[in-house]
């Protein structure tokens, strides 16, 4: 009798609890709505279908970050004021073109908000930079910020530093805290050439930033040579000042010695960093301006990193004298012959042809005037042709050689999953020549496969991209399923590729088609956007 008591109370029990949840629904409806959510993904997640592991799909979409909610404050003023500017502008036409900064570009994935607890249980900070200090005249962007935005940027830059690419935010920010920390970090540092003007992250419904991923370029493969170099090619430069005393004078040298070094090149590899000019000798507005910034860094002279538009984006440079700041666009000056008509000029010098954007806004203005007009412009007559100079194609930096070799292969793709099918001679396909310690020098490991991917898409230009590669086994090719699967392909090459060719998406789809001999055959689709 006590056993039935006990059922019977515990029914009425847990209809008391029906009962309540169903009033709790009915004053609350945004509950309900929000368990029909959660029970729907969770069913979806539980239903959805294993995917076909020869036939690979990988999205990605790189769409500009904004500025913080505090900077929004009369945002529509100043971008109608600046729309106005621009369409004053005068180009003069022996520089038209001499563009090619990239604004930084940020590729944000929503995700819910248990997936987000369990990246905060599992994901490091990384290195928090809590004890780095940043001196105001030197690193401008840094001042800017709020402090959590600081907090973030001390930590971007010590994790950037220490080549850690993922890592959870110090702090609950918005897309807006990481974008302007994540730019103020890149506008600040020329020294950390390494790390691409784009970056990926994972956001909340409510908007709260979970993770945050680095995209580093081809350098960090072998980043203390690549410091090496780096660090020589700027040595050249400052050891052209020694006997030299006044900023001034070192100003003027660092100019024309970087401009005697560097051609202007749209297809130069990395263009977007110091290293592009430095070491290369080719770059775009964007790379001359961060080399000029690092080497007077080196010379403790204050040197900034402006954002614009000139007839498109561009990039130059605020250099703080004794007496003031003033502008300077070495990318401009680099013409035939060279010149200083861009050199230590004020504000209203540039109003004609140069127009701050973004961040660069807040820095300071230029109305130095003692180190203005000083410099007289070599007297030769220019030619009478003064179109663009010629941006010939550079090879981008590649670990494979791109040499063709036809190798025979079955027409279908088997899964993975099944038997093997003996592969056939019934299809000629082109391979590239690879890297690797495996049989026949085939791809051995991921992360020459993901070089191997960028050097085979880097140097191409069409809308659709088809390539072969080989890889020695299905033990790869697991690694490799994988590494699309959970997106770490894009960290991989996708991302470095966007970047390299200011492009804005990139769908790959990857076939892999077992051989005779063990190794696997991938075939490559890459639609660019």
């Amino acid at each position: 009798m006590r056993i039935v008591e006990k059922v019977l109370y515990g029914f009425g029990g847990l209809l008391a609890l029906i009962l309540l949840f169903i009033a709790l629904c009915h004053y609350n409806p945004e509950l309900a709505v929000k368990i029909g959510a959660a029970i729907t993904v969770d069913a979806e997640e539980k239903a959805a279908p294993v995917p076909d592991r020869t036939l690979l799909t990988a999205n990605t979409t790189v769409t500009l970050g904004q500025l913080p909610a505090a900077e929004n404050t009369g945002a529509a003023e100043r971008a109608q004021a600046e729309d106005n500017a621009e369409e004053k502008l005068k180009i003069p036409r022996k520089v038209a073109g001499l563009t090619g900064y990239i604004p930084v570009k940020a590729t944000g994935t929503e995700i819910t908000q248990t997936k987000a607890d369990e990246i905060a249980a599992e994901l490091s900070k990384g290195e928090t930079g809590s004890s780095l200090t940043f001196d105001a005249e030197m690193y401008p962007y840094y001042e800017m910020l709020n402090d959590t935005q600081k907090s973030l940027y001390r930590q971007i830059y010590a994790n950037a530093d220490a080549q850690n690419k993922h890592f959870a935010p110090v702090a609950d920010i918005t897309a807006n805290d990481l974008k302007n920390a994540f730019t103020s970090v890149v506008n600040d540092h020329p020294e950390l050439f390494w790390v691409d003007t784009a970056y990926k992250y994972q956001y909340t419904p409510k908007g709260s930033v979970a993770d945050i991923t680095l995209v580093f370029n081809v350098t960090a493969n072998n980043l203390d040579s690549a410091k090496s170099e780096f660090e020589a090619a700027a040595k050249l430069i400052t050891d052209e000042t020694y006997g030299n005393y006044t900023d001034y004078d070192k100003e003027k040298i660092v100019h024309d010695t970087l401009i005697s070094k560097v051609k202007y090149d749209a297809n130069a590899p990395m263009n977007q960093s110091a290293y592009s000019a430095l070491v290369y000798g080719r770059t775009v507005c964007a790379g001359y301006a961060r080399a000029l910034q690092y080497v007077l860094q080196q010379l403790d002279i204050p040197c900034y990193y402006v954002t614009g538009y000139a007839g498109e984006n561009h990039a130059w440079n605020i250099v703080k004298l004794d007496d003031g700041f003033y502008n300077v666009d070495s990318t401009w000056d680099d013409t035939n012959p060279n010149t200083y008509d861009y050199f230590n000029c004020s504000d209203a010098d540039y109003a004609a042809d140069h127009v701050r954007r973004d961040l660069s806004i807040y820095l300071p203005p230029c109305n130095g005037n003692r180190y203005s007009g000083l410099e007289v412009n070599p007297s030769v007559t220019p030619p009478t042709d003064t179109t663009r100079p010629s941006t010939g194609t550079t090879t981008q930096p590649s670990t494979s050689t791109n040499t063709t070799a036809n190798t025979g292969t079955t027409n279908t793709t088997t899964n993975q999953t099944t038997n093997q099918t003996t592969a056939t001679n019934t299809e000629s396909i082109t391979v590239l020549t690879v890297r690797g310690g495996g049989d026949e020098h085939y791809i051995d490991n991921i992360g020459d496969y993901f070089n191997e991917c960028f050097g085979a898409m880097v140097d191409r230009d069409e809308e659709v991209i088809t390539f072969d590669l080989i890889i020695t086994d299905k033990k790869l090719w697991d690694s490799i399923y994988k590494a699309y699967d959970k997106g770490d392909c894009q960290e991989g090459y996708i991302d470095r590729y966007l970047v390299e060719k200011h492009k804005n998406a990139c769908s790959m789809r990857v076939e892999a088609v077992p051989r005779t001999d063990g190794s696997y055959l991938l075939r490559h689709r890459a639609v660019i956007n």
